[in-house]
Order: C-alpha cells, then structure tokens, then sequence
C-alpha cells in the first residue's frame, strides 16, 4: 500500500495485490507501487501512468500480474478519482450511506493494452473511503454484505475502521 502526497492538498492511495502469494508476489506489488509513485511524482497524468506501467510490466512477461487500486484525492477540489485495475470494489461511507466504488478490468501487467474502471466523485471532510484486496472482499458473502456490514460500523477512525473490517 502507499499514501503519499502528492501536492499541497493532492493525495495518492494505492493498493497493489500481486497474483499469488510469498515473495514473488510481495516483489511484483513492491515493483509496481513502486512505479506508480514514481510516475506520479513526475507529474504525469492517470493515462500515461497506467498505460507506461503497464506495458513494463507486459515486458517482463513472467505472467506476474498485479492487482491495482489507486484514488487520487484533490482536497482543495473535493474531488476523488478512483482507478480500478483488476481490484474487487472499494467504498465511500458519506453521510450514514455507503456509495459502492464498482470494480474490473483485469489485472495490471496481464495484456499489452490496459482497460481500468475509472470513477470520478464529489467528496466533503467526513467522507471516508475504503479499499481492500480481494482477500478481504471474498471473505464477504458479496458486495451487498460487506456494504451492509461497513455501513453499521460506527467509528470514523480510519485505523479502527480498518482493523475491524481486517478482523
């Protein structure tokens, strides 16, 4: 995972879930976050980031592919742009309402050309979003469940809020 700051008020999230398990897949999540800051830092917008990491990753060619969530939060425009890469849905909890961040496309890495789910949203201060690999959204019988259960949790503590869906 990384958050890093992007800008005064511009922030990245990003969760990476490389296919697999141990080592190789600790390696290939590292790898690309890794590039993802990087590109980011630089300054170059969401398509040529997407596109440029992808088509490295393609190279290699070692079928290691990698799952990708990515929001990017511009305070001062109260806008989240959500970039879903393989990654199972995420949420927004506003306003006692849950908002599902819809997932798809397949994995960073698996074909030459790069089909992400994009959303693009409003957000206020208490707005908290939420993303997680699919280990966490598969022990959920479904998104409607894993809605049902974020939307009873009560706390607006981001660690707490995590380590109880993590639990």
């Amino acid at each position: 995972h990384s958050i890093l700051r992007l800008g005064k008020d511009k922030f990245l999230l990003a969760l990476c879930d490389g296919m697999g398990s141990g080592t190789k897949a600790h390696q290939m999540s590292a790898m690309t976050l890794g590039l993802i800051e990087n590109f980011y830092k630089a300054g170059f917008d969401n398509d040529v980031i997407l596109e440029s990491v992808n088509k490295l990753l393609a190279v290699n060619n070692q079928e290691s592919y990698s799952t990708l969530d990515v929001c990017i939060l511009d305070l001062d425009k109260e806008i989240a742009d959500f970039i879903k890469v393989g990654a199972p849905f995420g949420f927004i909890k506003r306003d006692g309402n849950i908002e599902v961040v819809e997932g798809g496309a397949l994995p960073i890495g698996a074909l030459d050309n790069i089909s992400p789910a994009i959303y693009k949203t409003t957000i206020s201060t208490k707005d908290i979003v939420i993303i997680c690999t699919d280990g966490i959204t598969d022990a959920f019988n479904g998104c409607e469940a894993m809605q049902d259960y974020v939307g009873k949790l009560a706390s607006t503590n981001p660690q707490t809020l995590a380590e109880t869906i993590l639990a």
